[in-house]
Parts: structure tokens; sequence; C-alpha cells
């Protein structure tokens, strides 16, 4: 852990000093995109240095091949220069080798496993690359919110329910596809940023508008508080979460994104919450997440029992008692059967 601490205060240099290097070695490819270039290349190298980090911590290097795959992908995508993330990864052993031994001794050995992984990238196959062939409704839905029509995206949603399709069937067969076909098409650059954003609010109204069927469920008399930590902005999930549990008959309270851990702490204790939810999407928040716990625990109501989940920890294995939390669900189906356990 004392290595994985070196790494991150000195996160700053090692970026600037990778960017330089990469720079250095291949002029006449980086140099064409100018200050913005440059300025983007160190953003990413944070980002790459923060996954070593997050997989040193855990010592799990899963969190760290599983981003060199999505960042070699994207990296694909946009035309950079063949092999850069394998490339960013061998020049950052470089630099750690040169310039901070006492890091590369630990650091080594996840960034091989990384290279090896990129090395197969052939054999690799995106979770996203696995869903079910998608049902009509889902292909419509997904259709509407690529066309960017809205209203027709909504109108779908309210006709299949009025239907008789159930609402638990509709996230699971409509909305999450849906979620994971949009961010596909952002990884492969096409669609932007803004379309990105444009269809997962869309989603979100759409779900709004299955709430009066959401809210009729007879009461169990548990309380089910959800939350999104760190600087995020990809609650959707978390979201959904709550609302199964609110079918399942729990009064629920869902704060949202970036919930700062004393918001966290009120909001259960007023509310005599028996379950707190905790939900991030990217793994640099791993350890945000642990230090959270580590925070609102001992302020928290005897008794509150903590899951955790997210799509940053369904990339690996979960221990959830590293994390101080009581247990953890792959999704929003295991997390009503892992709530229930906790709170009998």
């Amino acid at each position: 852990m004392r290595n994985a601490q070196a790494l991150k205060d000195k996160a700053d240099e090692i970026a600037v000093s990778l960017v330089t290097y990469q720079y250095q070695l291949r002029p006449s490819e980086w140099q064409k995109y100018g200050k913005k270039g440059i300025e983007s290349s160190i953003r990413d190298a944070h980002y790459l240095i923060s996954y070593l980090y997050e997989a040193m911590a855990a010592n799990d290097s899963t969190i760290l091949t599983e981003y060199s795959i999505w960042a070699n992908e994207l990296f694909d995508n946009l035309k950079l220069p063949q092999n850069t993330m394998y490339e960013t990864l061998t020049c950052l052993q470089d630099i750690l080798n040169e310039q901070y031994p006492e890091v590369a001794d630990l650091a080594n050995s996840f960034i091989d496993d990384a290279k090896a992984r990129l090395r197969n990238i052939g054999t690799v196959n995106p979770e996203h690359g696995n869903s079910p062939l998608l049902n009509q409704t889902a292909q419509k839905y997904i259709s509407y919110l690529l066309e960017g029509n809205r209203l027709a995206a909504l109108k779908l949603i309210e006709e299949v329910a009025d239907n008789g399709y159930p609402v638990r069937d509709i996230y699971l067969e409509v909305f999450q596809p849906a979620q994971y076909r949009i961010g596909e098409l952002w990884l492969k650059n096409k669609i932007s940023v803004a379309h990105e954003h444009f269809c997962t609010a869309v989603t979100q109204q759409a779900m709004s508008i299955l709430y009066p069927k959401i809210f009729g469920t007879e009461r169990k008399r548990l309380v089910f508080v959800a939350a999104c930590i760190g600087n995020e902005l990809h609650e959707i999930g978390i979201r959904m979460v709550a609302d199964f549990f609110e079918m399942d008959g729990w009064d629920t309270y869902y704060m949202g994104a970036n919930t700062p851990a004393e918001s966290i702490v009120k909001a259960v204790n007023e509310r005599s919450a028996n379950l707190l939810g905790l939900s991030i999407a990217l793994p640099i928040h791993r350890s945000l997440l642990r230090e959270t716990i580590s925070t609102i625990t001992p302020l928290l109501a005897k008794g509150t029992k903590i899951i955790i989940g997210g799509y940053a920890l369904n990339q690996s294995q979960v221990n959830p008692e590293w994390f101080g939390a009581h247990g953890y669900a792959h999704n929003a189906l295991e997390a009503i059967s892992v709530g229930k356990a906790l709170v009998a």
C-alpha cells in the first residue's frame, strides 16, 4: 500500500514525464495535435495513473487491464497512432523504473498484466458485446434515442406499460440494454458526449413516467437510502436499483450523484434506514468508496447495513469487507436478495 501511495503522491510529475517522453519518441506524430493535444494527453496520463493506483491498492490487476482495453478501443476509434495504449504502458514502465524505483517494484507486475491482455486483444470480448439479442421494444427505443426523438421514445414506454408490460421487465429488457448500447456507441466514437447525455436524460424521464406503477406496491416497512459517491454524474444505475427496492415494497430515498458523506449520514439517520446502497461507476473512485464508508460507519445508527455496487466494481472480484461494507450486488435483482438477507 505504501508503494501505491507513493505513486499517488507523485502522480502530477509522473503524468508530465510520461507525456514528455512519448512526445520525444514520436515527435512527428504527436506535435501535430498542438497544445490542446498535450493537455489532453496529460489528462489521460492522470487517468492511467489513477487506475494503476487503484489496482495496486486493491491488489487486483483487473482494474488496470479492463481500463487499458477500454482506452485501447477508444484510442483506435479516435484514429490515434496504432498501439498507442500499449506504448503508453511501456513508457510508463520506463519512467517508473528510471525515476521512481520504489514504485516500479510493485507497479511493473500490474502493467505487465495489462500489456499481456492488449497483446491478445483479438481474443478479448468486452462485456457489452455479450449481451443477448435485444427484443423488438428495446430496438425501437434505441432507434428513437439515436434519432433524437424524445417524444417517440417516451410514448413507446407509455404504450408498453399501459399494455401490461411489467415495469421490472421494462427496466431489465429495455432501459438496461439501451444504456449498454449507447455507451458502446460512445466508446466507438459513433455518437458524441452530448448525444450520450441526451439519451441518458430521456431514459431518466421515461423511468419517471413509470413511477405511479412503482409506488403502488404494498409497503414492507423497510427503508433503503441510495447514493452515488465521487465526482460522477453516471448515477442512472443506482437510481434503477432504488426503483427495484421500491417495487419490492421498500420505502426508498434516492440521493443522486456526487453525494457528500455528511449528507449520506444525515439521510440515513433521519429516516432510520435499514439499508444504505452506495455506487461508483469509475474504478478510480474505489479508494474514495472505502474512505467514505470508513468515515460514515461510526456515525450511522446501529444496525444499518451497507451494500455496494456499480460498474466500477463489476469488472473484478469484490470483497465487501475490504471496503468496509456488509454486502455487494452485481445488479439490481441481486441487490434485492442481498439486501433482504442483510436486514433479515
